[in-house]
């Protein structure tokens, strides 16, 4: 572990570094806060030593930002006898005091308390994230190849600390994936907060250490955008995760997205496919959905391939919606065919079920023609549901030429 010292005392302060270097850690010392704010950034240290009459600064506000950085412990130094400065340190976030002079066995006892501590705390996150894992395979169900590239990109993803955007279809369950992110996270024992107003995320939460979740971002006010990619630019205690409704690169040329923050997360894109072009995904989650509703009711073959017919514009929010309304009107243990066609024939249905048109392919000038003929591919390709003729036909070229193109390019849906 990295320990950085702040005493003024040159005597103190040197017989703080031989008492942790001596202990196995590695140790650098400074006189006051300015220049260990300064050193912050780079040396990153695990244990903060501060004595409270340290200059350049109020050490106590010091203490208190420093015991708010994660796998960080903060220690006060202060003059023998002074039992009510140790006290307010302590309500101030310091894990303890020591006097001044220091005593090496004190160091010492510190330190071990420190291991221990920390040993519990490494055993009770990975219980944590293992019951998180647990409820990510039961409630994020789905084999498909592109669902399970998708939760991939969750999962490492969550291993990182930058800001991750989030691109599907409304109903693409961005929230759920939102949390699961979350509770993968290092920030997992903390908040997770869902702010619908984008001009209250220019003053996230002081307090804490969590995830801010930001859906539909680009139906908010360029404005509120600018002030949301001032804040993604300050690393603090809370974590960004925002989410688009459509592709991202599409919404940034159309002007909806502010391009500069697309530019600023282009990296941290995970896409959501459609629940149209899941597959077989449609019967795993109608069936999941059913059992939390009614575990007595089951569908049928036929209901369950009316369910993988339909082109679910609403998504998995839309197939969930059916199954509720199939649940509270089925009449015996078994849902055919018959009620699922009527909901899905309904007028709500109709509406919402309407094709899209075709997506317009735009190319920025100067791409190159393999980026272009990999783009336009791959809207193809998605379009079609993953058809390979039909992206073929829709492309006017060979069926052969596709899946060498699909190959070359690793577009396989």
């Amino acid at each position: 572990m990295r320990t950085l010292v702040v005493d003024p005392v040159a005597a103190s302060r040197d017989a703080l570094r031989r008492a942790f270097s001596a202990a196995g850690e590695q140790v650098r010392s400074v006189e006051g806060l300015t220049e260990a704010q300064r050193m912050l950034p780079d040396y990153a240290p695990d244990i903060v030593v501060v004595a409270l009459d340290a200059p350049g600064g109020d050490a106590f506000k010091f203490l208190e930002e420093q015991s708010r950085q994660a796998g960080r412990s903060v220690f006060a130094l202060v003059e023998a006898g002074s039992l009510e400065s140790g006290v307010s340190a302590l309500e101030r976030g310091a894990a303890d005091f020591l006097w001044r002079p220091v005593s090496d066995a004190r160091v010492a006892g510190i330190l071990s308390r420190l291991v221990e501590h920390r040993q519990r705390e490494a055993r009770a996150e990975s219980v944590r994230v293992a019951l998180v894992r647990s409820e990510m395979a039961a409630s994020l169900v789905g084999q498909s190849p592109r669902w399970q590239s998708a939760l991939s990109a969750i999962e490492h993803a969550a291993a990182g600390d930058s800001p991750v955007l989030l691109a599907g279809e409304g109903g693409t369950e961005q929230e759920e994936i939102a949390r699961v992110l979350h509770g993968l996270s290092s920030r997992g024992s903390g908040v997770f907060l869902k702010m619908a107003d984008i001009e209250g995320a220019a003053a996230p939460p002081a307090a804490g250490r969590g995830t801010v979740f930001l859906p539909s971002v680009e139906r908010r006010p360029i404005p509120h955008q600018r002030a949301l990619l001032s804040w993604i630019e300050r690393p603090g205690p809370f974590r960004a995760v925002l989410a688009v409704n459509e592709s991202p690169d599409e919404a940034a040329a159309g002007g909806k997205l502010l391009p500069e923050l697309f530019e600023a997360l282009r990296d941290s894109v995970v896409n959501l496919p459609p629940l149209r072009e899941r597959g077989d995904d449609v019967d795993l989650l109608a069936r999941r959905l059913l059992v939390e509703r009614d575990p007595a009711l089951t569908f049928d073959a036929q209901a369950l391939d009316a369910l993988r017919a339909h082109d679910w514009p609403g998504n998995v929010r839309e197939l969930r919606d059916v199954v509720r309304r199939a649940s509270a009107l089925a009449d015996g243990d078994v849902i055919g065919p018959t009620l699922v066609l009527s909901l899905l024939a309904g007028p709500r249905a109709r509406r919402r079920s309407r094709r899209k048109k075709p997506p317009v392919v735009k190319i920025a000038i100067g791409a190159s023609l393999a980026d272009v003929e990999r783009r336009l591919i791959q809207k193809t390709l998605e379009f079609a549901r993953g058809s390979k003729p039909k992206t073929a036909e829709l492309l006017k070229l060979s069926l052969k030429t596709i899946y060498n193109k699909i190959k070359e390019y690793g577009l396989e849906l």
